[in-house]
């Protein structure tokens, strides 16, 4: 059975015109869609419960993908800030640089960035999986209380800083925040970096990670 697309395509069209379009083609009962523009338009495919699939091409603004519960989103270009903001299921790949705060407050699914990303990477992580495949800026993981970030280059000051929960990993420089301890990666540790790499074809050893937790359950009354 093949599955009915939809193409929408022009840098003249809004963030409005683009997304009335996007839930037309959902009404109709359609599962797959391709957007091109180059005009860096915020908040393009969010609030997604559909799982639907969504092919982006071009440049494109702040908080792509987020509050979103379902959809697979592949991204060919640049992104703005807040990738997958608060996003509860499905995948967001990005194959290219994002901005700040990729993964802020995720409760769930997985965003891969092939490339670069800015500050404050998977901030208030809930339980995500966030995986760059680069280097990053500051305080990523800050308020992280559960989930997996994970790094493949180098990273900004204070990552991990006020962790409460969950895992970070990095395989490159890096300068811990408060609560953060770094720790080898056990047996499982390795298994499951090693699942993740080879499905979203990332080229990196789990060898040479280090491990980043928390020191203490109730940092703010230690």
């Amino acid at each position: 059975m093949t599955v009915q697309e939809m193409k929408i395509a022009g840098d003249d069209l809004s963030t409005r015109d683009i997304n009335r379009k996007i839930k037309e083609g959902l009404r109709d009962n359609i599962k797959k869609f391709s957007i091109e523009s180059n005009a860096e338009l915020d908040s393009i495919v969010v609030g997604i419960r559909e799982e639907a699939e969504f092919i982006l091409s071009g440049r494109f603004g702040d908080f792509v993908g987020a509050l979103n519960h379902g959809p697979k989103i592949e991204i060919h270009g640049k992104t703005g800030r807040y990738v997958g903001n608060n996003m509860t299921a499905g995948e967001i790949i990005v194959h290219g640089d994002a901005d700040d705060g990729v993964g802020f407050g995720t409760y769930n699914g997985t965003i891969v960035i092939h490339g670069d990303a800015g500050d404050g990477i998977g901030q208030l992580n809930k339980g995500g999986v966030i995986i760059i495949d680069g280097d990053i800026g500051d305080l990523a993981g800050l308020y992280m209380l559960s989930g997996d970030l994970i790094i493949t280059g180098d990273t900004g000051k204070d990552i991990g800083d006020w962790i409460i929960g969950g895992n970070i990993y990095v395989a490159g420089d890096f300068e811990t925040g408060t609560n953060a301890k770094v720790l080898e990666p056990e047996r499982d540790d390795l298994n499951k970096l090693s699942s993740l790499f080879s499905r979203y074809s990332i080229d990196a050893s789990p060898e040479e990670f280090k491990k980043i937790q928390r020191k203490e359950i109730r940092p703010f009354y230690g």
